[in-house]
């Protein structure tokens, strides 16, 4: 099936030990069992992957900075 992968492949696709991979189940990444074989969508590791980044975390203290901001000049005004 194109596009997804068993938990031996989506651990390479990853580079993480199957017991990593366990964890980020636990922690939220999606994964389907269809008759006792566990299937894992490559895109939704990589985005799993990605809401980690630190780049995002930046982003996101930047807007919120932003934010504090803008409503602290309207509350001065």
């Amino acid at each position: 099936m194109k596009g997804y992968a068993r938990l031996k492949n989506a651990c390479k696709y990853a580079d993480v030990s199957q017991t990593t991979m366990r964890n980020w189940f636990s922690n939220g990444l999606k994964f389907s069992k269809v008759k006792g074989i566990l299937l894992i969508k490559l895109t939704d590791i990589d985005n799993y992957i990605a809401q980690y980044s630190k780049d995002s975390d930046r982003r996101a203290s930047a807007i919120a900075s932003e934010v504090l901001n803008d409503y602290n000049m309207f509350i001065e005004a």
